[in-house]
């Protein structure tokens, strides 16, 4: 299996995580020290304030999410992503890009720093 396969399979898991509304499930997915630059807020460090996030993302009605693996370069224990989201707010569609810095440890690869912005 290709890097790029792997990573778009994190992906599906992660999303499903959303769509279940387990803020836990998708906090797993990223490295301890992590990082969440999301459009419009600060930073949020740490996979309990990355949880935490998700947790009030999806208490907001964040839904149907998405995602799209466009482009993976492996530079051995890391990797970055550049992908494309879908998903919705509420009533609102959402349409976007991201790119994630992956980190491979010992539980696998894992997001470490994860930055999105939407579409017009």
């Amino acid at each position: 299996m290709s890097l790029k396969d792997e990573i778009a399979g994190i992906g599906v898991e992660f999303a499903a995580a959303l769509n279940s509304k387990n803020a836990a499930g998708v906090a797993a997915h990223y490295t301890d020290d992590c990082a969440v630059m999301a459009p419009g807020a600060p930073r949020v460090d740490g996979r309990s304030g990355v949880q935490a996030y998700w947790q009030a993302a999806i208490d907001a009605g964040l839904a149907n999410v998405a995602l799209n693996t466009v482009e993976v370069q492996d530079f051995g224990d890391t990797a970055s992503e550049v992908g494309t989201l879908a998903g919705s707010l509420g009533d609102t569609a959402l349409q976007g890009k991201y790119i994630v810095l992956w980190r491979k440890t010992g539980e696998g690869w894992r997001l470490h720093r994860d930055i999105w912005n939407f579409d017009a």
